[in-house]
């Protein structure tokens, strides 16, 4: 097909896309909301069966279930598929929809806002056409899978989404992600991971005068542990430790007996991470403060999506397909912000993110997208499909 007349099609599929993404966002999926996010993962499950594509759910006791949508044929059966992904919940709370539902901007033309909106329900909208419109085509060099994350916005830390990903991704030929991006001229190749950190320390309460000798500081243990931890950051490497929590003691005048801190933790590649996790167990278990006992606990995290050859190389297609349509340039971005596209770097296959809407305001009540950003979005990931 020309790109004009992809184009063209897309163009005209414009009011289905607007609707569909406005029952998507008006239907709640928030981070306590398993029923919702099911009931988002039922109407695209629906639709994708209506056009021919088989559905299955992996699910999910204290989350919502994994959606796999797939299409292969004869021909591509054999084939390693193409899988486009995204997260299916959003961070809001119950009722939000009542003051932040879908609405378009009188003020600002080809606008909306809503909950779940830009981050990621347009995202799905736009992964979903891709796949309609390359069904519809005949396309047959690959099979096609949509993967449909249920609690991304929660790290997983209530399920085994992550490793049911690994397993999905393991035969893959690469990964392409839907994330937003604020501008249409911007294509994600690598975002730090990152894991979240808590610090107990266990010393002896005692009063600051008279029983000098028998208190142990929880806190000064637990300072001096900040210390020795922070000062292992290496900016220039990507490497960073951060404590941004402390709390501890009862009053000015006690030697206080337990402290706690929670760290942000944030790195660029496995290698870094291992270094980190090897920085903690090594750090935490010996005592500055005779009698003080301390313990940690990793409580959650996402991996680092590594900037690599492969990735390079699928990210230059992207690029030279934006210009050949007219949507260039694009630049190539590292992100600071995490998401599932981290999963393809763990098993060594292509990826890119930030093939989403365009848009601003993520995780706030203030969630904008710019709609017109939906058809060329769209054709853009056919096209490159088709050309790989």
């Amino acid at each position: 097909m020309e790109i004009e007349a992809l184009k063209d099609l897309i163009a005209g599929q414009e009011s289905d896309m607007f609707a569909f993404l406005e029952k998507l966002v008006n239907t709640e999926s928030g981070i306590d909301q398993i029923s919702g996010v099911n009931q988002v993962g039922t109407i695209i499950s629906q639709w994708c069966e209506s056009i021919g594509m088989t559905t299955r759910t992996i699910p999910h006791d204290q989350a919502g279930d994994l959606l796999i949508a797939e299409y292969k044929t004869s021909e591509n059966k054999d084939q390693k598929p193409i899988v486009l992904s995204g997260h299916m919940d959003t961070v809001f709370n119950a009722d939000v929809t009542k003051n932040h539902h879908f609405r378009l901007l009188a003020d600002k033309p080809g606008f909306a806002k809503g909950a779940g909106l830009m981050d990621m329900k347009g995202g799905l909208v736009i992964a979903m056409y891709v796949v309609k419109n390359l069904i519809e085509m005949g396309y047959q060099k690959h099979p096609l899978s949509l993967i449909f994350i249920p609690d991304e916005e929660t790290l997983h830390r209530y399920s085994d989404t992550r490793q049911e990903m690994i397993g999905e991704l393991q035969d893959a030929a690469l990964m392409l992600n839907f994330e937003p991006t604020p501008t249409f001229d911007k294509i994600v190749v690598g975002r730090q991971g990152g894991m979240m950190l808590n610090v107990t320390v266990e010393g002896v309460q005692g009063h600051s005068g008279m029983e000098v000798e028998i208190g142990r500081s929880a806190v000064v243990e637990l300072a001096q542990k900040v210390i020795a931890l922070e000062s292992l950051t290496d900016i220039p490497r990507k490497k960073l430790i951060n404590c941004g929590i402390i709390k501890g003691g009862v009053s000015a005048n006690t030697i206080p007996g337990s402290a706690k801190g929670n760290f942000s933790l944030r790195f660029p590649n496995q290698t870094i991470k291992e270094e980190i996790i090897a920085d903690i167990e090594r750090v935490i278990p010996e005592p500055y403060i005779a009698d003080t006992t301390t313990k940690f606990e990793i409580e959650s995290g996402v991996d680092a999506m590594v900037y690599t050859d492969k990735v390079d190389q699928l990210a230059d297609h992207y690029l030279a397909t934006a210009d050949k349509m007219g949507y260039g340039p694009l630049t190539k971005v590292e992100s600071q912000g995490a998401s599932d596209a981290s999963l393809a770097s763990l098993v060594d296959i292509p990826v890119v993110d930030g093939l989403g809407i365009v848009g601003t305001g993520a995780h706030t009540l203030e969630e904008e997208a710019d709609l017109t950003s939906l058809r060329p979005r769209v054709a853009l990931s056919i096209q490159a499909i088709l050309d790989l």
